[in-house]
C-alpha cells in the first residue's frame, strides 16, 4: 500500500494548528447579570452555581451579608451583590459560590448568562470611579458578539473584605 493517499503522515510532516495562530492570552469568565449590568467572575474561583438555596439568617451582619448556607458540610456566607452596590434587593437570583484557596463565598446575582473566553490583553482599565460605584471592578472588555460591556468583577475584595 502506497504512503501517496496522504492519510498518514510522519511526525516531522504533521502541523500544529497551535503555530498557525499567534498565541494569545486568554481567560474564561462566567457572565452574570445584575441590575441589567453585565458582570463577568473568572471561573477559577466557581465553585458551584446554585438556583434554590436556603439561607440561614444571622443577626448584627452588614446588610449586603444575607446569612450563611450549609454546602456539602461547609458554612458558607452569601453576599447579595445588588446590596452589595447599594441597590435595592431583586425579585429572582441566582448563588455562584466562589471558592479561592479554601475559603468559600456565594454571591447572589440576576441571572447567569454564559461563559466566554476574553483575551487579557482586550481587558481594560475602569474609568475614574466616582462615588465607590463599581468598587468591585477591575477591568471591562466589549463582548465579542457585541451584547454589551463586560465589567470584569475582582473577587479578591471579595475574599479580603475589602468592600467598603
Amino acid at each position: 500500500m502506497s504512503q501517496e493517499n496522504g492519510l498518514f503522515a510522519r511526525m516531522d510532516e504533521q502541523r500544529n494548528p497551535a503555530d498557525d495562530q499567534a498565541q494569545t492570552d486568554t481567560e474564561k469568565y462566567l457572565v452574570v447579570t445584575s441590575a441589567g449590568v453585565l458582570y463577568g467572575v473568572n471561573t477559577r474561583h466557581i465553585e458551584t452555581i446554585l438556583t434554590e438555596i436556603s439561607i440561614t439568617w444571622l443577626p448584627m451582619l452588614p446588610q449586603h451579608i444575607r446569612g450563611v448556607i450549609n454546602l456539602r458540610g461547609a458554612v458558607v456566607p452569601i453576599l447579595d451583590f445588588r446590596l452589595l452596590l447599594g441597590q435595592e434587593p431583586g425579585e429572582k437570583s441566582c448563588t455562584i459560590v466562589l471558592d479561592s484557596e479554601g475559603v468559600q463565598i456565594g454571591i447572589m446575582v440576576d441571572e447567569v448568562d454564559q461563559t466566554v473566553d476574553i483575551e487579557k490583553e482586550n481587558i481594560l482599565p475602569v474609568p475614574s470611579q466616582q462615588a465607590g460605584e463599581n468598587k468591585l471592578v477591575s477591568g471591562m472588555c466589549t463582548l465579542q458578539n457585541g451584547s454589551g460591556t463586560l465589567m470584569v468583577l475582582d473577587t479578591s475584595l471579595l475574599f479580603n473584605g475589602q468592600l467598603g
